[in-house]
């Protein structure tokens, strides 16, 4: 490169660096707001995982104490098994009932938009009127389930459905009866964009409902569901109010996952840095999880096709 071609370089990139300057200005605030509610937080999390005490003062460092304590205590292990337990549950019973509501919701009948509405609504009610409801419905001596349970000779006695034995059951059905309605509403999105042509050539060649589902309505509706399964997956796992509202853990531990001990142990017995050790396992298990979920399941090419 000869000096005329290096000075008219330099004068294109001084010419151009305002520009440069003024990009880098726009995006300040998105990478500040980023960096704060996102990035921030994780790596606090991280540093006081290595620390004793509580809050941002008077922290103690121990080393990898935290994450000793919790590999001797057993009902960390015990709250990991409740929590996947409980994400693999649920996702799995909200994929089918959603699959099948939208598959229903997609057929045209008579007053559909008006059905359709009345199915979304149990999305846009807040989840501590759901618990509270669903409370006072599931209740052993006060509630309308066990009342006609009896009256219709079904039971013998009142059922406690939130003792051992179904509590999680109750937890996660109680659960599923709103966010179910998450996939209705990706995957009947995507079945309205089918062609119905393909479902009438279909019929044309003598396939079955099923057949038809297998090879019209799965193949359209799979690239969503991947992206549903691991959206659902992360929520579940990470579920905190619906539990706590309900059962708060109990009882004996039925419904403890790892992010409501997290919260037992940083709130109610103050120790911030234990705490946070158990929600970096967290991070790091769905870290892993997501990982090998798009390593093996590749998402992103069933979406593209």
């Amino acid at each position: 490169m000869n000096l005329h071609s290096r000075l008219k370089d330099h004068v294109a990139a001084v010419r151009h660096r305002p520009e440069r300057l003024q990009g880098y200005l726009y995006i300040a605030p998105a990478i500040l707001v980023f960096f704060g509610v996102s990035l921030f937080p994780i790596l606090f999390g991280i540093y006081l995982s290595f620390h004793a005490g509580y809050g941002i003062s008077g922290l103690e460092f121990v080393g990898s104490s935290n994450y000793q304590l919790l590999a001797s205590d057993q009902t960390f292990w015990n709250s990991m098994e409740r929590g996947v337990l409980y994400a693999m549950y649920s996702v799995l019973t909200q994929v089918v009932v959603g699959v099948a509501i939208a598959l229903f919701l997609n057929q045209s009948f008579k007053f559909s938009n008006v059905v359709r509405s009345i199915v979304l609504l149990p999305y846009l009610i807040p989840t501590v009127a759901i618990a509270m409801i669903f409370r006072w419905l599931f209740h052993n001596r006060l509630g309308l389930v066990n009342y006609l349970l009896l009256e219709s000779g079904l039971v013998a006695d009142p059922v406690n459905f939130f003792s051992v034995g179904h509590a999680l059951h109750s937890v996660v059905w109680i659960g599923n009866w709103k966010f179910s309605i998450f996939v209705v509403l990706i995957v009947l999105a995507r079945l309205q964009s089918i062609d119905p042509e393909m479902y009438e050539l279909a019929k044309i060649n003598g396939a079955n409902p099923l057949r038809r589902f297998l090879d019209v309505t799965y193949p359209n509706i799979k690239g969503v569901l991947f992206l549903v399964v691991l959206l659902r997956s992360i929520w579940q796992f990470n579920k905190f109010d619906m539990i706590w509202l309900l059962t708060s853990g109990g009882p004996f531990n039925e419904t403890l996952t790892m992010v409501v001990y997290a919260y037992q142990i940083a709130f109610q017995q103050f120790r911030g840095g234990l705490g946070a050790s158990l929600t970096v396992v967290m991070f790091l298990m769905l870290l892993a999880t997501g990982i090998v979920y798009f390593t093996q399941f590749k998402p992103y090419e069933e979406v593209e096709t």
